[in-house]
């Protein structure tokens, strides 16, 4: 069907990503061979609207998260891709009458979301990114970090938005190490059990 991905039945929305990311956490969360007082969310670009909302509705079992170049809201995207549309649709920092809105199904507003998240929080931009401009993960660092005091924010000067990974090199992944083992250190150097880390 139209907006389905591959040979896939149905389209995706907003509430079902939203269920099969609870399903992904509950699954972990029920493991008996990982340490599910360690388990952090991963999201990518969509992945970190995905994510902050699942992170946000499971205080309890989730560790931490880490967003990586995502958005404020798929209004404000809206406005990003298709600029002539910027005067009737976007986000509630647009400016004009924003008519359109309506037509947008799954608006993940992550900026609302992000301000209700209740552990840490690592942001991850790259500021070479060429689809979600910089000042989206900025706008979501304010907005966090206003009201969450375990919030962090790194940026990597090369990262484009699917290369951050890459281009940040050896201080992305020390970056990433530092995080997890202040938030959810291992008990001692012979702790066998591993965290998980949901990625979305």
């Amino acid at each position: 069907s139209i907006g389905s991905y591959g040979a896939s039945d149905g389209s995706p929305s907003q509430h079902g990503i939203t269920k099969d990311a609870q399903a992904a956490l509950d699954h972990l969360y029920q493991r008996n061979d990982i340490d599910t007082s360690r388990i952090f969310v991963f999201g990518r670009s969509l992945g970190g609207a995905v994510g902050a909302l699942l992170t946000r509705n499971n205080p309890d079992k989730v560790a931490g998260i880490i967003l990586e170049n995502t958005f404020t809201s798929i209004l404000d995207m809206a406005g990003v891709l298709l600029p002539f549309l910027k005067w009737v649709i976007g986000g509630s920092g647009a400016k004009g009458v924003k008519i359109l809105n309506f037509v947008v199904r799954s608006p993940w507003n992550t900026i609302d979301v992000i301000g209700q998240v209740k552990r840490p929080i690592l942001f991850l931009s790259g500021l070479q990114d060429e689809m979600v401009p910089p000042s989206h993960m900025q706008m979501l660092y304010a907005k966090a970090a206003a009201h969450n005091k375990e919030c962090t924010f790194v940026e990597f000067p090369s990262g484009m938005h699917m290369d951050t990974w890459l281009a940040g090199g050896d201080h992305y992944w020390a970056t990433i190490e530092q995080f997890l083992e202040k938030y959810a250190p291992r008990n001692d150097e012979t702790d066998s059990s591993s965290s998980g880390v949901g990625r979305f």
